[in-house]
């Protein structure tokens, strides 16, 4: 969450967090001008819904990736181990250029980009298929048999629900980001009529320290940045 937004919802849950306090409701719950009591009350749940949109902006696209990079790999050594086998097949059919299509050394595999690596395993799993379709006996001497072709087809097909995954969660944050600005404007158009209000209070000495605490609260204090430092004194 970009700084503005963390600054002005601490704001919102300082002033939520006066308006709770024990000893400053009896000042303004009820009391005229009763039109505050009233926006108050409308207050809470506009903010609960802002942490709502926050909490989604801020999920984080670590564990997505993480996930990518686990299925990626899991892929790329069953594909590799397939492969070479099928590969060594081909070969001993005579059939040059079908193995050559598949034999890829293990690094071979790793190199290759999401959408190449998901093509090329799509391809190894169709030529397993036809060969198991023609030949399963012979194939099984090599050890490969159609647990193989359904291992390999679910290793694709995991990675690949996961290769969009890291991005489309990016974009929902960005969506979650640009309607939060519509939000905050709302809150902020609320606790604005709430300020008029609350000079009314100021008519008697618990009203005034009330009106003093809340306007500090809706001071907006940039917790983002670190406090200046003291210059250094001059060099006598």
């Amino acid at each position: 969450m970009i700084n503005e937004f963390a600054n002005r919802q601490n704001m919102h849950l300082a002033v939520l967090a006066l308006l709770a306090d024990p000893a400053h409701q009896p000042v303004w719950k009820d009391k005229k001008p009763v039109l505050f009591t009233t926006r108050a009350a409308a207050l809470g749940p506009k903010v609960a819904a802002l942490t709502g949109l926050i909490s989604g902006q801020q999920a984080d696209t670590t564990g997505h990736a993480a996930d990518k990079d686990r299925e990626e790999e899991e892929l790329e050594a069953i594909a590799h181990e397939i492969g070479e086998t099928l590969a060594g097949w081909f070969e001993d059919q005579g059939n040059e250029a079908e193995a050559a299509q598949i034999d890829l050394s293990f690094h071979a595999w790793q190199r290759l980009r999401d959408t190449a690596l998901i093509a090329k395993a799509k391809l190894l799993h169709g030529k397993l298929t036809s060969a198991l379709a023609t030949d399963a006996a012979a194939l099984l001497e090599y050890g490969l048999d159609p647990a193989d072709a359904t291992q390999l087809a679910k290793e694709t097909d995991d990675f690949e629900k996961l290769v969009a995954t890291p991005a489309a969660a990016i974009s929902g944050r960005k969506a979650l980001t640009k309607s939060l600005r519509p939000s905050f404007r709302e809150v902020s158009e609320l606790l604005g009529k709430m300020d008029r209000l609350v000079l009314r209070f100021r008519k008697t000495p618990p009203g005034a320290l009330f009106a003093e605490a809340w306007k500090a609260a809706r001071n907006v204090r940039d917790l983002g940045q670190a406090a200046p430092t003291e210059p250094a004194p001059p060099t006598p």
